[in-house]
């Protein structure tokens, strides 16, 4: 199973990363699922195999958005399509949040985030 985690700063401000988040659900033709004002997620369907891709995006209160992307896609080949949605993904909260940054990314930095 593929499991990719980042974090991007700053995104302090709810109610922008909120339009972000509806603003991205949309132009992937899904629907965001709000589980209260600071947590969201998402399915994504990859054309054309099918694969299901979900999303996790949680504001923290640290004013950092954490992303955490997973399919059934399996690690050992790569998990190549997953890893694509993670592209597009932070590209677009990138695109939709001016000023913010990836700051972490499993898939670069290692599974487990190092403090400062």
């Amino acid at each position: 199973m593929a499991r990719f985690e980042a974090l991007l700063a700053p995104a302090s401000n709810p109610s922008d990363w909120s339009a972000a988040v509806n603003q991205l659900a949309q132009e992937w033709q899904g629907a965001a699922d709000w589980l209260d004002g600071r947590n969201a997620s998402l399915t994504v369907h990859v054309a054309p195999t099918g694969l299901q891709v979900k999303l996790l995006l949680e504001l923290q209160h640290s004013g950092q958005l954490g992303v955490l992307i997973s399919s059934r896609e399996g690690m050992g080949g790569g998990a190549v399509q997953t890893k694509v949605v993670l592209e597009q993904l932070l590209a677009s909260l990138e695109r939709l949040l001016p000023g913010v940054q990836v700051v972490f990314r499993s898939d670069r930095d290692g599974p487990i985030r190092q403090r400062a």
